[in-house]
């Protein structure tokens, strides 16, 4: 895979896809290149492997990712991207795999955002050079070129959304907390969702798709750096339940758009900076070592 990029490029992440055909191995890259002046440009390389363990693949898919690119859920496991007037449809292998790839895309949007990309501009033209060489077979280009299929159907009876979805929400915690989620799909998820609730849910993946990340988010856990201290996300902020495992009794709170969400059960102290690599936080060095020294100090 390495082979197919230029030097200076590097893999930010490498993701594995669904495939129409069973022995086809197919890989979406996230690209970076760490060449001076190229910083925060990013394109997606679709890669084909004839075979799982098949030592030569070719490039089937490029995608410049613009200031307008926009990311969609298919409601099916899958998401698209859209950028400078092209739409690409991705199927990760797992619900985490999709988790990992949201993530670094959004990162990418932002970048594309802050960058002022635009078609035509002077960025992102070392992408030419990999559109320039694609060089899979044609039913491989024609997978990665391939839209969502449309249906015509007869609806169902429609079914109450808000009891129907108040019951997804219960009980997807636990489908997710007793599968494997380096490997279960969003389709086997719906499936078992679908086996418990007694009724199908076809009406209901998006819903699914958009519970699944915050779920997932929120069963991400914050990491211990120190003995007494976490670090964390805002979905760990708001989880009362494991900061109280974790003994928690101190927040600092180094956002300008999150809220306190426990003022009565904790000690906050808050940093209003935005989350952004130009804020200042060097201002706020003491008050927040003399605030996490303290807690070190009493033993908390």
């Amino acid at each position: 895979m390495m082979q197919l990029l230029r030097a200076q490029d590097a893999i930010q992440l490498a993701v594995l896809l669904e495939s129409a055909r069973p022995q086809r191995v197919r890989y979406l890259l996230v690209v970076r290149p760490e060449e001076v002046g190229a910083e925060g440009q990013t394109a997606l390389l679709g890669v084909d492997f004839p075979h799982e363990g098949a030592d030569r693949c070719t490039l089937g898919m490029v995608l410049p990712l613009w200031s307008d690119t926009q990311v969609f859920l298919d409601g099916d496991g899958g998401f698209s991207v859209t950028s400078g007037g092209q739409t690409r449809i991705f199927k990760p292998i797992s619900i985490q795999t999709m988790w990992a790839v949201l993530q670094e895309l959004h990162r990418a949007c932002e970048l594309a955002a802050q960058g002022g990309h635009i078609p035509g501009g002077p960025a992102l033209a070392w992408a030419q050079e990999y559109a320039a060489a694609l060089d899979s077979e044609q039913s491989c280009l024609n997978e990665w070129l391939a839209m969502a299929d449309l249906e015509s159907v007869r609806p169902g009876s429609p079914l109450p959304t808000e009891p129907t979805e108040r019951a997804v929400r219960a009980l997807l915690r636990d489908v997710l907390t007793s599968a494997d989620l380096e490997t279960v799909t969003s389709k086997e998820v719906r499936t078992e969702l679908e086996r418990r609730v007694g009724h199908s849910l076809e009406q209901h993946k998006d819903f699914i798709d958009n519970e699944m990340l915050l779920v997932l988010a929120q069963m991400d856990r914050p990491s211990r750096v120190f003995p007494h201290i976490y670090l964390g996300s805002e979905w760990n902020a708001a989880n009362l339940e494991e900061l109280q495992q974790n003994c928690v009794t101190h927040i600092l709170n180094v956002a300008r758009e999150i809220d306190n969400f426990f003022p009565a059960l904790f000690r906050y102290m808050n940093v209003r900076v935005y989350d952004e690599e130009t804020a200042q936080l060097l201002p706020h060095w003491n008050d927040t070592f003399l605030f996490l020294s303290d807690i070190k100090l009493v033993g908390v």
